[in-house]
């Protein structure tokens, strides 16, 4: 039953099975000039409503047939009826317009093209047809693919509810929308985001003329999330649909892959693929690269979510928390933790050396420490730390330390310095303290005056020379890590090294 709000419609239908001679409507006012139409077959009447409920009754010869229509206004729907769309502008119909007549009959199940439709200037014509890309049915001037001419119980005279009246044609995306998410403008209506007649953009888009696809997205999510100084590739060029399905996927957020394991990143990244996939990969990278890029955009380089050091730290923190307090006490700290440049030294993704670093340690080092490396590299004999590559064992609190150099123990730096065990706590660590504290010995040292230890007489003193002042502490042209030369106020001495 019928709810309208206008007082004239149209009564029209098709009589089968007689040839009837007359039709006659009751229950309501007929008004149209010619009275009651009849022709092959079919009827039809323009007829004044009543307020309140209407009881049309429509005879002919013998059969009858009744339709209840409610008129009101659009205030309050009355029980038992639902609203009824009809297309304004209401006036005499000619059943010939549309409908095949053939040998004295009409063929309601065909369609003849209209010779004036609907985007003539009579009727939409100054609106449709003017943006670039056409919906196929008004392009070819069969708006009722679409929408009913007579009337609907959906707004609009659609003919059917809005996606299923899509899926019509459309039928080859059905099996898409019925993925496991479903993007919420498809639920709701294709028409939330297509514009069924034209658009200025590709596929009906209601975005904005000239500007991509974004500007459609725009109309629901918020805009600042996406135009923060660094942004992703696809969005600053505004194609979400590289990233994401619009319509629905089986993956979360409509990607259009997994994020594990950098899957939806891979989609362009594949040049990448191999240097993610070394020996040591970063728990991050395997899980979900957005831990720590922000897929849309950022107010930090390469899209981090924040500053490399305190992206670092929320994880690291709790990992490695030895680390962080050794930076948070430290005296001395390393030139890259105090730039936040962590980078520097891990690679942020896979490496083929632990912890992550973008070389082997002694390479690493000496990409920075360029001259001691170059000095190294010339001599002959090394530390044992340095002949394997071991920076660490010396300098091992290496992110930050209370001791100067970055060593991870005490060591006296300057020339001269009054002998105590602690201060030479780093060089104890491997080698024997005797060497220092006794004054007598046949063994411990070749250093010395018969059985007279001259370690002991150089260092265990009130002005004692430190290790430095003789030994090279990486790398020395002569044996034993023994210097060429010692510095003496303004002029230095060579120290040869005798055999024998």
């Amino acid at each position: 039953m019928a709810w309208v709000t206008v007082d004239r419609i149209h009564v029209s239908g098709a009589i089968e099975g007689v040839e009837a001679k007359s039709v006659d409507v009751k229950g309501v006012e007929v008004v149209g000039k010619g009275g009651v139409f009849l022709e092959g077959g079919g009827f039809g009447a323009l007829v004044r409503l009543k307020k309140g409920e209407n009881i049309i009754q429509v005879t002919a010869d013998g059969l009858q047939g009744q339709v209840k229509v409610f008129y009101g206004d659009d205030k309050s729907s009355p029980k038992g009826f639902r609203r009824y769309y009809l297309h304004a502008g209401l006036e005499e119909l000619d059943c010939k317009e549309c409908h095949r007549f053939r040998r004295g009959s009409f063929d309601f199940t065909r369609n003849v093209p209209a010779r004036s439709n609907c985007t003539t200037a009579k009727c939409h014509g100054e609106s449709l047809m003017q943006d670039q890309f056409v919906h196929g049915p008004v392009g070819a001037g069969v708006c009722i693919s679409c929408h009913n001419p007579h009337g609907s119980f959906r707004r609009n005279q659609l003919a059917r509810e809005d996606r299923a009246l899509c899926l019509i044609c459309h039928e080859a995306k059905e099996e898409e929308f019925n993925k496991q998410v479903v993007h919420a403008p498809v639920e709701e209506g294709c028409s939330s985001c297509h514009d069924p007649h034209q658009s200025p953009m590709r596929f009906q888009l209601k975005g904005e003329k000239g500007k991509p696809v974004s500007s459609l997205c725009f109309n629901c999510h918020d805009e600042t999330i996406f135009t923060r100084q660094f942004q992703h590739g696809p969005v600053g060029v505004g194609d979400c649909i590289a990233c994401h399905n619009a319509h629905a996927t089986d993956v979360e957020q409509l990607l259009i892959a997994p994020r594990a394991d950098g899957q939806v990143c891979f989609q362009c990244h594949s040049d990448r693929r191999d240097s993610f996939n070394l020996r040591q990969v970063h728990a991050p990278v395997k899980e979900n690269c957005s831990l720590c890029h922000d897929p849309h955009s950022s107010d930090t380089r390469m899209q981090l979510h924040k500053s490399e050091t305190v992206l670092c730290r929320e994880c690291h923190e709790q990992k490695t928390p030895q680390v962080f307090k050794d930076i948070a006490t430290a005296k001395f700290r390393h030139e890259p933790v105090s730039e936040d440049r962590c980078a520097s030294c891990h690679r942020p993704h896979s490496s083929n050396y632990e912890p992550l670093l973008a070389d082997t340690l002694e390479k690493l080092c000496f990409q920075c420490h360029v001259d001691l490396g170059e000095e190294v590299e010339e001599l002959k004999f090394r530390h044992g730390p340095v002949k394997t590559g071991d920076c660490i064992s010396c300098h091992s609190k290496i992110h930050g330390s209370t001791f100067v150099k970055l060593l991870g123990r005490e060591f006296p730096m300057n020339f001269y310095d009054e002998y105590e065990p602690a201060k030479y706590d780093l060089c104890f660590s491997c080698h024997n303290k005797d060497i220092a504290q006794r004054k007598i010995t046949g063994e411990l040292t070749n250093f010395r005056d018969g059985e007279y230890n001259l370690h002991f007489l150089h260092v265990n003193r009130r002005k004692g020379r430190t290790c430095t002042a003789c030994h090279g502490a990486h790398a020395s042209s002569q044996a034993k890590h023994i210097r060429e030369e010692v510095p003496f106020g303004g002029w230095s001495y060579p120290i040869p090294v005798l055999s024998g």
